[in-house]
């Protein structure tokens, strides 16, 4: 039996039809009480609905297991409600590991981030964790990081686990519509002007992340972690790539840095006050103006991880968005 925490996730669900793709039809999940992964079931042999914060949830969804790909995890990038983020990113990986444990889990899989990692001003980012996480920008790099953590006290107690640090996913399959997808949305159905402005970052397509992971399970040594990157790309590589595919010009107009810090700092008001999802936060702007040279050589030699051009990503995202949207 295999477990998947996250299965409802955007990362999870790829994983969980790949996994399944595989012949691996011992899937099992774990996921909150009244999240729908209908989307995603019938790929589960197995689903135990619980919380990755109960100790008892996660040993119940652990036994019987050879394996677990731990995924569970809060993305916040408003800064808003940082002990829910340490709870569940660090409080419930701590209990993972420590079910692995005790329930004797041949190999864990932890997805952990790139930006739990240290991030230099003249060089790549490689996988390197930072010795005091409160040089990380931001709650959930922190809660990463110590949460990748966790899983490194677990390996000194003798479990078998694998990292991996993912740099930004996009891609398909985005049900629950990540952060990410939220502004390619804007960009697809441009109906309103789209700012943007000097930022980039390193994307990677969820699909090769998923293949990432899964080569990080099979051969992956016990103990490493292995940063699963794409390319680089700005706001407006984003747009232009929508464009080629749409056929039609993204409305967008340009706006400076100073300017776009500032929107930053009132976002969290205006994006409470109208009820949606952020695009724009501090953290998102600092992620922007961050080191993207994210370097996958280790991935690349040690698993033959190898991520698609970004083009093709952006293609298979706008079908998808239009083909889902268009869905009763």
């Amino acid at each position: 039996m295999i477990l998947i925490t996250g299965a409802g996730g955007h990362i999870g669900n790829v994983l969980a039809k790949y996994l399944y793709d595989k012949g691996h039809h011992d899937l099992r999940f774990l996921a909150m009480e009244g999240e729908d992964i209908s989307y995603v079931e019938d790929y589960a042999a197995e689903v135990v609905r619980g919380d990755i914060r109960d100790i008892m949830t996660v040993r119940k969804a652990v036994t019987g297991c050879d394996y677990v790909f731990h995924l569970a995890g809060l993305v916040k990038i408003s800064g808003v409600r940082k002990k829910l983020i340490y709870d569940i990113n660090v409080g419930g990986t701590h209990n993972v590991v420590q079910a692995c444990l005790e329930k004797d889990v041949k190999r864990l899989l932890y997805v952990s981030s790139v930006h739990a990692l240290v991030e230099p001003k003249d060089a790549d980012v490689t996988e390197q964790l930072p010795s005091d996480v409160k040089t990380l920008k931001g709650h959930y790099a922190r809660s990463k990081a110590l949460a990748t953590m966790e899983v490194l006290n677990g390996l000194q107690k003798g479990l078998d686990a694998v990292i991996v640090f993912p740099s930004g996913i996009i891609g398909p399959d985005d049900y629950k519509t990540s952060y990410t997808g939220n502004a390619l949305d804007g960009y697809i159905n441009s109906d309103k002007i789209q700012y943007f402005f000097d930022g980039a970052y390193d994307f990677v397509d969820v699909r090769d992340a998923v293949d990432g992971i899964y080569k990080a399970f099979k051969k992956g040594e016990k103990g490493q972690g292995y940063i699963l990157s794409g390319s680089i790309a700005s706001l407006e590589d984003m747009m232009k790539n929508v464009e080629a595919v749409t056929g039609k010009p993204v409305k967008k107009r340009k706006i400076s840095r100073e300017l776009v810090k500032l929107a930053a700092f009132f976002a969290p008001v205006y994006y409470a006050i109208v009820g949606k999802k952020p695009v724009l936060s501090k953290y998102s702007v600092d992620v922007l103006f961050s080191n993207c040279n994210i370097s996958h050589e280790k991935a690349r030699k040690k698993l033959g991880y190898s991520p698609r051009p970004l083009a093709d990503t952006i293609r298979d995202i706008v079908h998808w968005r239009l083909k889902f949207k268009k869905q009763p």
